[in-house]
């Protein structure tokens, strides 16, 4: 098994293509060192690996704003046939932000999500891990990290 880290242009191309396929995430918060993850769907800006979610109220929320720390998990199911995954992990409060209808932002975000949402959640990442076991065919590790 090689340690080979891929080229950073080349990784990037590869997590861009990987988000566009998938349409689903799991988002994991914490309170009181009580765990919630959540799936929901998700959208991405084309010009960044910003990510957009509209939630509901509820307790995913209500950690967030106590607790701003989330990872997110997004995989491919192993029907396809293939191990891939990726984990995004974001904290503090400038790179989770809460946009609500009137708020600087939230009209552009309206446009990337689809359906009228009353809030979103947009995610700043600061590391995303993406694992691909066919990454080790091209000579790389099946782990690449990118860190924003």
């Amino acid at each position: 098994m090689t340690n080979q880290k891929m080229p950073e242009e080349k990784l990037k191309r590869e997590i861009r293509e990987y988000l566009n396929k998938r349409k689903v995430l799991v988002l994991c918060t914490c309170s009181n060192n009580v765990p919630r993850a959540t799936p929901m769907d998700f959208y991405t800006e084309e010009s960044s690996f910003n990510i957009y979610i509209g939630p509901t109220p509820g307790r995913k929320i209500k950690n967030i704003e106590e607790n701003p720390n989330i990872s997110i998990g997004i995989y491919t199911p192993l029907s396809e046939g293939k191990i891939q995954g990726m984990q995004i992990t974001a904290s503090g409060k400038e790179r989770l932000i809460f946009l609500r209808e009137g708020d600087e932002g939230f009209e552009e975000a309206q446009k990337i999500v689809r359906g009228k949402r009353k809030l979103l959640l947009k995610i700043i990442p600061e590391k995303i891990e993406l694992l691909d076991y066919d990454f080790t065919k091209k000579g790389y590790s099946r782990l690449q990290v990118l860190e924003l």
